[in-house]
């Protein structure tokens, strides 16, 4: 065997190892965005709700972005290691275990690979936070709209006609004949 058929996969898994870091730290950054818009609710700062929400997307697009080339990454090492594309995550580790020095980079990647998955449950519950607190907000907000429409709403009220329009209903008839 060429020393650089065994060279091939560990800088592979190298690569995998690093991008698995990368995404574990912005994950972490991801989260203190989140954590970040749901301080700005509780403060009421548009401004602040807006900036955070902002570098939320810019980590959620890195974070695609870093997934992809995870995803290529596994590929290409499965594809040198004569795996199925599609073989399991536990395989790959199975594969890699069986290179050179690969049991402790196996175990690396599992490690990795499991710190990934809670990260990722931590920030999909904290999404779901967000997601009810925004919601509750819009809630709130549109109640008060309703609120200070009715208050601006003239005293006499209005019917539709059947054309579609509005106009004037007939003021009230009082319940006392003052007349006579």
């Amino acid at each position: 065997m060429n020393p650089s058929s065994i060279n091939g996969p560990a800088n592979l898994v190298q690569q995998l190892i690093d991008t698995l870091h990368q995404e574990l730290a912005l994950f972490a950054e991801l989260e203190h965005c989140l954590e970040a818009q749901l301080g700005a609710l509780r403060q009421r700062s548009l401004e602040a709700l807006e900036e955070a929400a902002m570098a939320t997307s810019e980590r959620l697009t890195r974070l695609e972005r870093l997934e992809q080339t995870r995803l290529r990454q596994g590929r290409l090492l499965r594809r040198i290691l004569g795996l199925d594309p599609l073989a399991s995550g536990e395989q790959l580790m199975t594969a890699v275990a069986a290179l050179p020095e690969g049991a402790s980079a196996a175990q690396t990647l599992r490690q990795l690979q499991q710190a990934l998955q809670a990260q990722q449950e931590r920030a999909r519950r904290q999404c779901e936070t967000l997601e009810f607190s925004l919601q509750y907000a819009i809630r709130i907000g549109q109640e008060l709209l309703e609120f200070l429409q009715e208050l601006e709403q003239p005293a006499t009220a209005r019917i539709y006609t059947p054309t579609g329009r509005t106009t004037q209903a007939a003021p009230p008839h009082p319940v006392i004949n003052q007349v006579g």
